[in-house]
């Protein structure tokens, strides 16, 4: 049986300002796939970097390699030793290029491999024994009209750092990597490697490769401009589905809320299951089972003291009846009126007697 007349204990009740579940899981969810998708775009731009960076060398190696064979050993010895350096006021290293056939023979071949690897700019060098000096020899640049790259016999340590001609140096006995680094040219990758002469031991310079990061650079930017709409249309997607999904949580919780609060108010007798009712049970039905129980429970318990009550109550006011009439027949009035009650009724027998 139920209270409809029963103060309501939500309605007596204070109500906080309340944040919906809903919302506490979208932000919630928003907060992780954020750091999972930045996490995911670094690691991609990284990764990108990395095994572009890492096939460009391989290929730049290659290329050295390749390039450092095809040079005659024995002409690159007699250029560098016979040639000599030729005055050029009008550039700004004070050298020019010489006119000699095997200079322009290499410097053709040198041509070649920027021809094969687009950008490349290869060029050769070698080590003075007079002063142990590492100086520019051939570059590619030579056969362009007009020429560029560096001249013929200009010290190599008026152009590069001291950690690129250590590095250099290394590459006059083996194939040497430079990692990307940044000089006053620009970004670059290099390969060194050495130049053997006629026995096929004797090192008599060094063949190198610089290649511009540009590349790798246009790389990262194709891939952050199909990256970005990808992640994001996967991020709107993501929360919208994360949207879905709470709000079809929270919808039985929110009926299953309503139910406790018509409970709270009196109703003992709700179909609390029918509320939350699901095609495969689950934690909610259980809850919404156990809340009808505890509402079944709470009734009966409050009609069972309802009932007390009232049976308490018709012995309350008999026992005061009984204490209130005590209270009267004990009293000197009463006992006086009693006795005089008593002496008129013996008056009156004592009449009909003598009658």
């Amino acid at each position: 049986m139920s209270a409809p007349n029963a103060p309501s204990v939500a309605a007596g009740e204070k109500r906080h300002s309340t944040f919906s579940l809903r919302w506490k899981l979208l932000a919630a969810f928003a907060g992780a796939f954020t750091i999972v998708f930045v996490f995911l775009a670094i690691w991609i731009f990284q990764y990108v970097t990395t095994t572009t960076t890492h096939r460009l060398q391989t290929q730049l190696e290659d290329s050295d390699v390749g390039g450092a064979k095809r040079i005659d050993g024995a002409e690159f010895a007699n250029l560098i030793v016979n040639v000599p350096a030729v005055p050029d006021p009008s550039n700004q290293t004070g050298l020019g290029y010489p006119d000699d056939p095997t200079f322009d023979k290499i410097a053709q071949l040198l041509y070649d491999i920027n021809i094969l690897v687009p950008d490349a700019n290869p060029y050769t060098y070698y080590r003075d024994p007079a002063d142990g000096r590492l100086y520019f020899a051939v570059s590619a640049g030579a056969v362009v009209d007009p020429p560029i790259g560096v001249p013929y016999k200009v010290p190599v340590d008026q152009i590069v750092n001291a950690e690129t001609y250590a590095l250099m140096e290394k590459g006059l006995s083996e194939t040497t990597r430079q990692a990307p680094y940044d000089d006053q040219y620009g970004s670059w990758i290099s390969s060194y490697t050495p130049i053997y002469g006629a026995d096929g031991s004797t090192v008599v310079g060094a063949l190198g490769v610089d290649y511009p990061l540009t590349y790798v650079q246009q790389v990262r930017e194709t891939v952050q401009q199909q990256l970005y709409p990808v992640l994001g249309v996967s991020y709107v997607v993501l929360l919208a589905l994360v949207l879905v999904l709470s709000t079809s949580l929270t919808r039985p919780l929110k009926r299953l809320t309503a139910a406790t609060e018509r409970i709270a108010g009196g109703e003992y007798d709700l179909d609390v299951q029918a509320m939350v009712r699901a095609r495969f049970p689950d934690e909610l039905y259980t809850l919404a089972e156990s809340v009808s129980s505890m509402a079944a429970k709470v009734g009966a318990r409050e009609r069972s003291l309802t009932q007390e009550v009232q049976r308490l109550k018709i012995e309350i006011d008999a026992t005061r009846r009984e204490a209130a009439v005590k209270e009267i027949v004990e009293t000197d009035f009463f006992a006086d009126l009693t006795e005089k009650a008593a002496e008129m009724r013996r008056r009156v027998r004592g009449e009909d007697a003598d009658a």
